[in-house]
């Protein structure tokens, strides 16, 4: 004669099949208590390195340090625009590493504000890092006489598994 399992230990198998890692993922899996979503907020100033000290999934957003690029073509390759006399490109260069051997894509969502909070121009841009450490830099185009208004920075990064 076959028992029926009780429904106390089909929950208890539910709940551990549901804990259990996903098939085809590393076994170095990361830990439980990390958050895929940072968010920071720093003044803005240029030609200073800015701690983040940011974690999302495994990868590591150690700083960041903003510059003005000035006037700079852009485009595709081979194809080349004139920039506008009156915009300029402001750049984050992040501090990045992810340690794990599995493929992390950064999602960076810049918004520069005001004194007052207000945004001015927001920005979203992805990279992604496999086992490695490398700097990541977030250029924006942007009118110049924006610039002088930017009091802060709210810097969001989202992180998933690629």
């Amino acid at each position: 004669m076959h028992r029926m399992p009780s429904p106390l230990a089909v929950a208890t198998i539910v709940m551990m099949t549901a804990l259990t890692p996903a098939a085809g993922r590393s076994s170095a899996a990361w830990p439980q208590d990390t958050s895929l979503r940072a968010e920071r907020t720093v003044s803005y100033a240029t030609g200073k390195s800015i701690a983040l000290n940011a974690k999302v999934g495994p990868v590591n957003i150690q700083s960041v340090e903003f510059s003005d690029r000035g006037r700079s073509a852009s485009g595709l390759p081979g194809i080349r625009t004139t920039p506008s006399e009156t915009s300029t490109v402001l750049r984050g260069h992040f501090v990045v590493e992810n340690p794990s051997a599995d493929e992390w894509e950064v999602t960076f969502t810049i918004e520069f504000r005001d004194k007052s909070g207000k945004v001015i121009d927001r920005a979203v841009k992805k990279s992604k890092w496999e086992g490695e450490a490398k700097p990541y830099d977030f250029d924006h185009p942007i009118l110049a006489y924006a610039v002088p208004l930017i009091a802060e920075v709210r810097i969001t990064l989202e992180g998933r598994l690629d």
